[in-house]
């Protein structure tokens, strides 16, 4: 039985719903973050721009913060399951999935650095946009093939055990 404890599929039966409400409420956060980013006040208005990048980033660090705790918990309970449960192995959604993980990260440092550098705010919302769009495409993989796919998985376990 001890091996069953530590199975992903278990992991997956026991901590899916918990996941599952993170990941929407994150979902959530990221479409206020992209509506957010829509705001244009002209080429020529750059105060503007400066409160506006501010206003953004005080919504997008933590964001990014709870964003990448939740994605250690998915390479845990979703990631091992997406690679064997789901077809495609290592072109599969899991693959996509972390590529994404790791080309987000790397477009976040490269926000930080040039918010530290104090580079211009059209700048900044410019890498905080490719961050937020690699991001948005991570859900999209995610809500199209694994979420679907998890919860067909839970739904035979379920009727399995009833």
């Amino acid at each position: 039985m001890p091996h069953a404890v530590n199975s992903p599929l278990y992991a997956l039966y026991m901590r899916y719903d918990q996941w599952k409400e993170e990941h929407d409420a994150l979902y959530g956060r990221l479409l206020e973050l992209c509506k957010l980013m829509r705001w244009n006040p002209g080429n020529f208005d750059y105060p503007f721009w400066g409160t506006h990048h501010r206003n953004v980033h005080e919504k997008f660090i933590p964001f990014m913060n709870d964003w990448q705790a939740h994605l250690a918990r998915e390479k845990e309970i979703i990631y091992p399951i997406a690679k064997s449960a789901i077809c495609g192995g290592r072109m599969g959604p899991a693959a996509v999935l972390e590529q994404e993980d790791v080309i987000a990260g790397q477009f976040y440092e490269a926000y930080l650095a040039a918010v530290k550098a104090e580079e211009s705010p059209e700048d900044c919302l410019s890498r905080l946009l490719q961050v937020l769009m690699i991001i948005a495409e991570h859900f999209r993989v995610e809500n199209e093939t694994v979420v679907p796919a998890a919860e067909r998985l839970l739904e035979e376990i379920e009727y399995i055990g009833s």
